[in-house]
């Protein structure tokens, strides 16, 4: 069990342990990267027969010998297995690449192996796609099928048949395989625990959430806390190292730092207007606001402050403002905007 505090620069963690106590660590930067894990599922048949297998079940057993490619006659691959559809609306990347390098294994053990790969989009980008073409060169069938119309699966006395619509043929397809293999793509580690003990935000797959996909893709909203690899989303293993080299530039610039400077425009507050209803502290999106009980104030993160202005805009009694401006630079704002009014 984890429990934290502080702000960047001065972290304070408390590892619980069953067994040991508790140990407390004092770091200056957090780095969230749990990973994810297969998805399961109960699709296509699976449990029903050992001839039904996940790309991962498939690639343990080719490297544990326990399938042997010489004694498979036709085995069919069926992709995006529970995935780009409610409630897993999203692609997990790597799963046409797995296939594709399984059945590429396969091929070359045994050439007289037929394979089949059922499919919605093939997304072999980049260097992929070089995969993507020796297969088709090598004599791997590909059949496009829709969500609405997807393969169907039956299991006859150990042999496993199933039936998909050829778009091209424009008829039924009824393949008797040796083996079915599901791409079951990647689904979140149990982020939410994690999320909730450093005041993080994860998306609505679990995932952790970025402050800003395109300037700040792995820093978190709050200040001294990164993420990285799959945790985040998932991705290939050379887009989790390219994702983890960002992450330690950005953590190194707060570790390699003697003193963390503040903004120049961070909120402050006027206790003497301060009505302690807290709203502040619940909009602020930078957990960078809390009640002191012992003051009985409320108190700002200078560090964690972004000078967004939320508190401001919520505050009753005008007790929440953002220092940084001068008089002068609001009147000004306020003349140019009533000067394109009139």
């Amino acid at each position: 069990m984890l429990q934290s505090l502080g702000s960047a620069g001065h972290f304070l963690t408390t590892i619980e342990r069953e067994d040991e106590g508790g140990e407390t660590l004092e770091h200056g930067v957090a780095v969230l990267a749990t990973g994810g894990k297969e998805a399961t599922t109960e699709s296509y048949g699976y449990g029903q027969s050992e001839a039904i297998l996940t790309q991962h079940q498939l690639e343990d057993k080719l490297h544990g010998d326990s399938v042997n490619p010489a004694e498979l006659r036709v085995v069919t691959m069926i992709q995006c297995v529970d995935s780009r559809e409610e409630p897993r609306n999203y692609c997990s990347r790597i799963c046409c690449g797995s296939a594709l390098k399984n059945a590429l294994y396969l091929k070359d053990q045994n050439p007289d192996i037929e394979i089949y790969v059922l499919y919605r989009d093939i997304m072999a980008y980049g260097f992929l796609e070089n995969y993507y073409t020796q297969a088709r060169q090598k004599g791997i069938i590909f059949i496009q099928y829709s969500v609405d119309d997807k393969p169907r699966v039956e299991v006859e006395n150990g042999q496993v048949i199933v039936g998909v619509t050829d778009p091209i043929l424009g008829r039924e397809m009824v393949i008797e395989s040796d083996l079915l293999v599901l791409s079951t793509g990647i689904v979140a580690n149990g982020q939410d625990k994690l999320a909730q003990i450093f005041e993080v935000e994860v998306d609505q797959d679990g995932f952790y959430q970025e402050a800003e996909y395109k300037w700040r893709p792995v820093d978190f909203l709050k200040e001294g806390i990164f993420t990285c690899g799959i945790a985040h989303s998932p991705r290939s293993i050379s887009e989790t190292i390219a994702m983890a080299e960002a992450t330690a530039q950005r953590a190194l610039r707060i570790l390699t730092s003697d003193r963390i400077t503040a903004g120049a425009i961070v909120a402050e507050v006027r206790h003497s207007l301060c009505c302690l209803c807290e709203k502040c502290i619940a909009a602020c999106p930078y957990g960078a606001r809390w009640r002191d009980e012992l003051e009985e104030k409320v108190m700002v993160n200078e560090l964690g402050c972004q000078g967004c202005g939320s508190c401001a805009a919520v505050c009753p009694n005008s007790a929440s403002v953002l220092s940084g401006y001068r008089d002068q630079q609001m009147f000004s704002v306020i003349d140019a905007a009533l000067e394109e009014m009139f």
